[in-house]
């Protein structure tokens, strides 16, 4: 009955520790290279990873009825940080004005946030549809909905705005929308996606680049993506070993971030790639098994959009280092560098684990206790021995 519960929490571990070792690995390399600290820079990436576990572990013990009731709340704190990107604390990043800087901590990039909030007022919304409710209210919340997308879009964060656009696909998925109403939407969001791309010069050469590789300028816009496949060949089946990358000395400007899965594929070989595309695939089984297991409208539709949202991001990021996608600027949940981007993901795993402590039969089995737990081996062993030796 504690299947799921289990296989998030060590899932979301594991992932967590392999990013952590991944980080360290290349902030060795590039911080020592510009004067730093690179322990010094690790522990202050450290405080958001332990934040984040704890703020995992605490929304995990949270009643069901706590979602719903801050989804509102959330989903408007997370709007009104968004818009300070568009404040003079804003801070454009290659292109995109998407995150703020805050004093002590650094930058921070409110729409990671929104990811969370989404997936909780959509779990409200979709409720609220298969009740046949279509009052002000719920036109007031889907009205949110497209205010959070558009202050994100605002920032010209295209990467972002696909991820949101997956959450919100999700959650309508399981709340019973037409199939024509989705082949109607995914193609409008080709052509807008197309549209945006065309004009921006930078998006407009990556996927020109992605089309012809063979003419890409290998100086430019060809670059990472050539050395982050050089990267994963150098890695053959089991690797050059932990913190032997070649390619996190200069040569890969995302190294921590975007093309953190080529310094992985790299160091950890093809065994190494394919265990973190397991465990990724473990998160996204225990979110159908939820979806199965729970008879709330809510947590079906809020589950489908967080596991769309982590396993979604998870196969963008590496598509575009396997050359498979263009280049999106898309991180990969829970092991590319990234304070609140990590602290987010963790906080959207809680409310799965909340979900699965609520599972038919979970309550009572994770509310047992080790000295029943032992009376009840006592019993049953001593039981088999003496069938064993009838």
């Amino acid at each position: 009955m504690t299947l799921t519960y289990y296989c998030l929490l060590i899932s979301a571990l594991v992932l967590e520790t392999f990013g952590l070792i991944m980080v360290f690995s290349v902030q060795s390399v590039t911080v020592a290279a510009n004067g730093g600290n690179a322990f010094t820079d690790f522990a202050k990436y450290l405080i958001f990873a332990v934040v984040g576990t704890l703020g995992m572990v605490g929304i995990s013990r949270m009643p069901l009825s706590w979602f719903p009731r801050m989804a509102w709340v959330v989903l408007g704190l997370t709007i009104a940080m968004q818009c300070l990107v568009f404040t003079p604390i804003g801070v454009n990043v290659y292109g995109n004005r998407n995150w703020i800087m805050v004093p002590g901590v650094g930058t921070a990039q409110p729409s990671e946030f929104i990811k969370v909030a989404l997936a909780l007022v959509l779990g409200t919304l979709v409720t609220w549809y298969t009740a046949k409710r279509r009052d002000r209210s719920w036109k007031a919340g889907w009205g949110g909905v497209a205010i959070a997308i558009l202050a994100v879009f605002g920032g010209q964060d295209l990467g972002t705005v696909i991820i949101l656009v997956l959450i919100v696909a999700g959650a309508l998925w399981v709340g019973g929308m037409r199939k024509r109403w989705f082949a109607l939407l995914g193609v409008g969001g080709v052509v807008l996606f197309a549209a945006a791309s065309m004009l921006s010069a930078n998006r407009r050469a990556r996927i020109i680049a992605w089309i012809h590789p063979e003419g890409a300028d290998p100086t430019g816009v060809g670059y990472q993506p050539k050395h982050g496949m050089w990267a994963l060949g150098t890695g053959g089946w089991f690797g050059v070993g932990p913190g032997s990358s070649r390619q996190k000395w200069g040569y890969l400007t995302q190294a921590d971030s975007d093309y953190i899965f080529a310094v992985l594929g790299e160091e950890f070989g093809l065994v190494g790639t394919l265990v973190v595309m397991t465990l990724f695939a473990t998160i996204g089984a225990c979110c159908l098994r939820l979806m199965r297991r729970h008879t709330s409208t809510y947590v079906t539709a809020t589950t489908s959009a967080i596991g769309a949202w982590i396993v979604g991001q998870a196969i963008i990021n590496m598509g575009v280092v396997t050359g498979a996608l263009p280049v999106l600027g898309v991180p990969l949940p829970l092991v590319s560098r990234g304070g609140t981007a990590l602290v987010s993901v963790l906080l959207a795993i809680g409310v799965l684990l909340a979900f699965a402590r609520h599972e038919p039969g979970a309550q009572e089995a994770l509310s047992t206790s080790p000295g029943a737990l032992r009376r009840s081996l006592a019993v049953i062993v001593p039981r088999r021995n003496r069938a064993r030796d009838k």
